[in-house]
């Protein structure tokens, strides 16, 4: 079992946001900003938080570490890099901040299956598709991250098929469903899924 204290949560909310319009954490959704579901999924389960923006000014009141990312335009992987380098410990879970159905008991899960043998704990869906922004990854990955930073693959798929990581069948996780995973992106999405909020959270 690992102790709370040795995980940091990471929450990444430093993109562009070009679909949402403007910075997607602070978007309300059902009543709150966006953020805060993160924040509440991953305060219960990790001892330390950091947060990923690049406005550090809109997320102050939140009291949490804020990372701002040291290359910029190469997406999520420089607020993974940029986090990696500033967190306090080797165990980190991160998690973007634009899936609110993703909750703390979904993290206990994750943290559940972490195997220290492997540098990351990815989750996988039946039909194969990975969920690399919800996602354990060990701060020995940093030099890795730098290497194909530097020769210009950004893509954090072609990054993990490189180190050793273990996927995470959710199919084992006894409340899976695949809407859990839905991405809000744009003001269509935070408009149109309501009716799904309401089912996984009801």
């Amino acid at each position: 079992m690992i102790d709370k204290a040795d995980i940091t949560g990471i929450i990444l909310s430093g993109g562009k946001s070009t679909r949402m319009g403007s910075d997607k954490g602070q978007k309300n959704f059902m009543g709150k900003p966006l953020v805060e579901y993160a924040i509440e999924a991953l305060r219960p389960n990790c001892g330390n938080l950091v947060l990923s923006a690049n406005r550090p000014l809109d997320y102050q009141k939140y009291n949490i570490q804020i990372i701002e990312d040291e290359i910029i335009g190469v997406g999520p992987m420089g607020g993974v890099l940029s986090c990696l380098k500033h967190a306090k410990n080797e165990i980190n879970i991160f998690l973007s901040c634009d899936t609110p159905y993703i909750d703390s008991s979904f993290i206990g899960f994750l943290i559940k299956n972490i195997d220290k043998n492997f540098d990351a704990l990815v989750p996988v869906h039946p039909n194969n598709k990975a969920e690399p922004l919800c996602a354990y990854y060990n701060s020995s990955l940093i030099n890795v991250l730098c290497a194909f930073i530097d020769k210009g693959d950004y893509k954090l798929m072609n990054f993990l098929g490189s180190i050793k990581m273990k996927k995470l069948d959710l199919s084992d996780w006894e409340y899976y469903n695949p809407g859990t995973f839905s991405n809000l992106n744009s003001p269509g999405d935070l408009r149109n899924n309501n009716d799904l909020f309401q089912g996984l959270k009801g």
